[in-house]
């Protein structure tokens, strides 16, 4: 199931919290009214006045001579809209922003195990919205995502609508045929019809409609039904993970680089599984004094997140690090993020009993004892007569 979370335009969202007395008041954003802009956002006061997007602002201005004229704060639309989506990459990395500012899609599968009443998982996400923004947003959940939009359009804040996969066909046959992405030719060929709503749209089987208006219009045909083939592209936050801890004074013991490195390790770790990020890459950088930065790169073979895995790589790397002068600073800075909630079954079991994926052991063991030590078996293809002679040894 796909959650649709609608709120209103992120620059509306800024301007009421940077002014909150013109929360509830018509107000236009996009320029004051004597400018030579177009409208970008309006409130629901304005809106109901007659004025939309795209709008230019002297007409808008003719529509609502009383509403707020306002030019768009970028800086604060967008930290507001990170906001939004940032809040929401903490319930589920599933998350995609769609093209309306105000609008993200929540996949909501792999929170099963986790929120089992789905009723609580929207009312926590409803709440934490709210605390975080400033606002209630609306909510729809279906199985696709233009059907999960059309239940947020329609939903109130606090009231999530919830269509289930064997209703879908039914919800959406009550609504007009504008509510699908028709371009002005099919819609007009439509209403000649006397298609007017999708039920009557539904009515009409695929291959005659295909027939009818082309395998173009085959897309707007499965919308219809519920079945949108769109794929979530995932949202990424841009994050920056790091740890540093100054020196002072200066270290040049090797075991306490290590002590420090390690308690670095832990605070880079609790930041991962607070995002639900794991690491591809670590960077330490070693602040020398009287000498120039040395920056030294691990890789991992899979994401990372514990600070066992962590430091695992960057005890070796910092064991025949170059250093040539005391150390004034440490710094380990994570790189190469991606969604931590897969990992393959561990197989592998280290000295401390902590499971590991077979890459990450894999590579840990080409760490320490060359590329040779693990290798992969390969059966060759001419059946040799002896069996010791049909298997390949080659590195892994």
């Amino acid at each position: 199931m796909i959650c649709c979370v609608r709120t209103p335009h992120p620059s509306l969202l800024a301007a009421w919290l940077q002014t909150p007395a013109w929360r509830g008041r018509p107000l236009v954003l996009g320029g004051l009214a004597h400018d030579r802009g177009g409208v970008r956002a309006v409130s629901a006061e304005a809106r109901a006045q007659g004025v939309v997007e795209g709008m230019s602002l002297n007409q808008a201005q003719q529509f609502a001579p009383d509403a707020i004229f306002e030019p768009v704060d970028q800086e604060a639309t967008a930290r507001v809209r990170q906001s939004f989506l940032a809040t929401l990459h903490r319930f589920t990395p599933d998350l995609a922003a769609a093209p309306d500012p105000g609008c993200a899609f929540l996949r909501l599968d792999r929170l099963t195990l986790r929120w089992p009443d789905r009723a609580r998982l929207l009312a926590a996400i409803t709440r934490t919205i709210d605390e975080v923004i400033g606002m209630a947003p609306v909510l729809g959940v279906a199985c696709s995502m233009f059907v999960s939009d059309v239940a947020a359009k329609h939903a109130t804040p606090g009231t999530p609508v919830v269509v289930e996969p064997d209703q879908t066909r039914a919800y959406l046959a009550r609504f007009p045929i504008d509510t699908l992405p028709l371009d002005d030719d099919l819609r007009e060929y439509l209403e000649l019809l006397g298609v007017r709503t999708i039920g009557r749209l539904q009515a009409i089987s695929r291959p005659a409609f295909r027939r009818q208006f082309g395998i173009k219009a085959l897309d707007v045909y499965d919308l219809a039904m519920g079945t949108d083939r769109r794929r979530l592209q995932r949202f990424r936050p841009p994050v920056r993970i790091e740890a540093s801890e100054p020196l002072e004074p200066p270290v040049d013991n090797t075991q306490a680089l290590q002590f420090i490195a390690r308690a670095l390790a832990e605070q880079v770790s609790g930041s991962l599984l607070a995002q639900g990020l794991g690491t591809r890459a670590v960077r330490i950088m070693l602040n020398q004094e009287s000498a120039p930065v040395l920056t030294v790169e691990v890789r991992y073979a899979y994401p990372v997140t514990t600070a066992a895995e962590l430091f695992d790589g960057v005890r070796p790397r910092l064991l025949r690090a170059s250093i040539i002068a005391p150390l004034e600073r440490i710094t380990l800075r994570a790189g190469r993020l991606e969604p931590a909630y897969i990992r393959q079954p561990g197989l592998l079991i280290r000295r401390d009993g902590f499971q590991e994926s077979i890459a990450d052991a894999v590579a840990r063991l080409q760490e320490e004892y060359g590329s040779l030590m693990v290798q992969r078996a390969e059966v060759r293809s001419d059946a040799a007569p002896l069996p010791d002679h049909r298997i390949l040894w080659k590195p892994a």
